[in-house]
């Protein structure tokens, strides 16, 4: 049996190990299966474990390596994808009872780009019913309940990539893929105590994955390091004809983690006294002194003063009740979870043509402002959440909870990257929040790896993973 100890490396690790052969393909697959089976009842991080398809995979693997063809950095290394990409054969629930049963017969292109790899499949990864797009206020809103934060069970992972949070922090995969539309990678990997990467829109191809918004949808990796996120990156990364919105941009080449020094920082002062966590703050402001303590030098920054949270709220509206316009028409909305998520469509009808139009010519206001901001900084940073994660049962519609970064970053298609950065009053993980210019991830990834190199945040296990 492996021990917990590799089980916990990184994935930059864990593929240098299997080719060397000091672990297989198919004992770190076995390994992987055997701590789902024993965790996740507590933690209702899987949907669906794909255990005959991932051992068939990690022999294949294993057969490959032996015979010396190397398929790339991902070969051989298990990981598990949120239920709203599209598996051939397999069940694709998007985390909501209406679709419980829904089985495709294809693969979204992130699954053939990473099975191309040599990645392996255990299973799909629970989710907020249908990303979130319908509303809801507890984290319960789910076909599978609440995911159970590895942290403190009674404790939340966050939405809508609920199980990819809990999932990798609890080692039951070494990576996973989750989607932002807003918030749903930075959160969970904030609530989480793991790194996780929102990419520029349009890097990472969403054919094949459920629609909540088309123009705000983002698809990206969440694991144990911002140089894991880069690796995974590289591989799902890249155009594809089949999502209209694909970029031809290349991805840079990597930026080395010292380039951070050369870097032009900003942060944001979040108003603690107003929402949010003080022992959040101090975290956040300790590792502002650590990056210039290490000769990253910051200075206090400010977004431009335009309606980020308002514009990002009426696109999303409308972009939501057109893609679930069949879910109302057939009455099914009534099965979700959340008691007002046929209520949303209501709310949704209120968004006159008009206002979509405005909305648009102010996004466009609002990435121009945006570019202009990225000419004076390179990486802007903020806390991950001003929160540490709520507990399962909490109504979070009562907490003042603004983010600006996070409307701001994902109204104009701007990668982030979330990296553990302390713990609050409570115990539970706070993150640091890197956010950069479109196309620019290498730059932000560079800052959050050479945080990571000062600091050892990224290495703390959740007490659960280590009572195991």
């Amino acid at each position: 049996m492996l021990s917990e100890d590799l089980l916990y490396k990184p994935v930059a690790e864990l593929s240098r190990m299997l080719r060397r052969r000091q672990v297989s393909p198919v004992e770190l697959t076995r390994a992987c299966l055997d701590r789902i089976e024993a965790l996740d009842p507590d933690l209702h991080a899987f949907v669906t474990v794909t255990a005959d398809l991932a051992l068939d995979q990690a022999e294949k693997a294993e057969r490959e390596i032996a015979a010396g063809r190397d398929r790339g950095p991902l070969h051989g290394i298990p990981y598990g994808a949120k239920d709203l990409a599209a598996t051939r054969g397999i069940r694709t629930t998007w985390g909501a009872k209406p679709y419980e049963g829904q089985v495709l017969d294809y693969d979204a292109t992130v699954i053939n780009r990473l099975r191309e790899a040599g990645a392996i499949l255990l299973g799909k990864l629970a989710m907020v019913e249908l990303a979130g797009g319908l509303g809801y206020s507890k984290g319960d809103a789910s076909l599978t309940g609440a995911a159970r934060n590895p942290w403190n069970l009674d404790r939340w992972t966050c939405g809508s990539s609920s199980g990819s949070g809990a999932a990798v922090a609890a080692a039951l995969v070494p990576f996973a893929i989750g989607s932002e539309t807003w918030g749903s990678i930075i959160c969970p990997s904030s609530f989480c105590g793991i790194s996780g990467l929102r990419p520029t829109f349009g890097v990472v191809s969403r054919h094949g994955a459920m629609a909540l918004s088309w123009s705000l949808d983002k698809i990206g990796p969440m694991a144990r390091a911002a140089r894991d996120c880069q690796v995974i990156l590289k591989t799902i990364a890249g155009f594809d004809p089949k999502d209209p919105h694909s970029s031809e941009e290349p991805l840079p080449p990597p930026a080395a983690p010292a380039a951070a020094k050369r870097l032009r920082v900003g942060y944001l002062k979040h108003d603690f006294g107003k929402s949010g966590d003080r022992s959040v703050e101090r975290a956040f402001l300790k590792a502002l002194a650590d990056l210039e303590g290490a000769g990253v030098r910051a200075e206090e920054a400010k977004l431009p003063d335009l309606p980020f949270e308002s514009v990002t709220l009426v696109i999303l509206l409308a972009e939501v009740a057109s893609a679930f316009e069949d879910l109302e028409r057939s009455g099914k909305a009534r099965a979700l979870v959340s008691p007002g998520a046929p209520l949303s469509f209501i709310v949704s009808r209120a968004v006159r043509g008009a206002d979509l139009v405005k909305a648009q010519r102010i996004r466009l206001l609002c990435q121009r402002a945006m570019a202009e901001f990225f000419e004076r900084y390179d990486v802007l940073l903020f806390p991950g959440e001003n929160f540490t994660a709520f507990r399962t049962d909490y109504d979070f519609s009562e907490a003042e909870w603004s983010d600006p970064a996070g409307a701001a970053g994902n109204l104009c298609g701007l990668p982030a990257i979330s990296v553990p950065c302390g713990f609050g009053d409570d115990g539970l993980p706070v993150s640091l929040a890197a956010m950069s210019g479109a196309f620019e991830e290498s730059k932000a990834i560079a800052l959050a790896r050479f945080y990571q190199g000062i600091t050892s945040w990224h290495e703390k296990r959740p007490p659960l993973a280590r009572a195991s």
